[in-house]
Formats: structure tokens, sequence, C-alpha cells
């Protein structure tokens, strides 16, 4: 049997390297601002993220271009980094959310569903 003493000290060893990993898990996963000049994407503000997200997963470092199918008209559309970015640190919006609609069925000017209907 271990004295109390020994069992707290095996405790903030188990702490400090449970937040060692953690650490270096965050540090793998920082990517360089300068590697992200590729087509569609976009450095995320984390710090600006972090202020009005309350999440147990890490925070999004760069945005990508999301394709997606409008809910109501069924048009494929394309929600760009650019956008993601101004409706998360911006807008303040949900870090779980992410476009459903195209601009078209936001606005309220639905758009004609391109299958074709017949009379019986």
């Amino acid at each position: 049997m271990k004295s109390n003493k020994q069992r707290r000290a095996e405790i903030k060893a188990h702490r400090l390297e449970r937040a060692a990993r953690a650490v270096a898990l965050l540090q793998r996963q920082q990517v360089d601002a300068g590697l992200l000049r590729a087509d569609g994407m976009v450095v995320a503000d984390t710090a600006l993220l972090a202020a009005h997200n309350n999440t147990y997963g890490p925070l999004p470092t760069f945005y990508v271009d999301k394709a997606f199918t409008c809910r109501d008209c069924g048009a494929q559309e394309v929600w760009t980094a650019k956008q993601q970015k101004w409706w998360y640190e911006v807008a303040l919006g949900s870090i779980h959310g992410t476009a459903v609609r195209c601009r078209a069925c936001r606005l309220g000017t639905p758009r004609t569903r391109t299958t074709s209907t017949t009379n019986d």
C-alpha cells in the first residue's frame, strides 16, 4: 500500500505527462501560415475564435473551401474559406455551424429545380 504522499506524486507526474502530450499535439497541429498559400485556404485567428467559442476540441488553424448541397433547392454550392472566416470571426457564428442554403435561398428567392415535372 502506498502512502498518500506517494500517490499524490504519481497523480502529479501523470498530469504533467498528459499536459506534455497535449502541448506536443498542439505544436504538431500548428501550421506555418506561409505554407497556406494554396487556393482556397485562409489562416484562422485562433485567439479570436477562442474568445467566443466554448468547445473542448481544437479550434481550426485555417479554413478551406467546402462543398455543400442547398437544403431547399438542391443546388451544389461552395462555402469559401473567406466566407467561413467572416462567419466564424466577424459574425461570431458557432464553430460547429456550416452552410446549408445557397445565397438565393437565404435571400428568399428560391431557384427553380432542374428536374422536370410531368402532368398526368
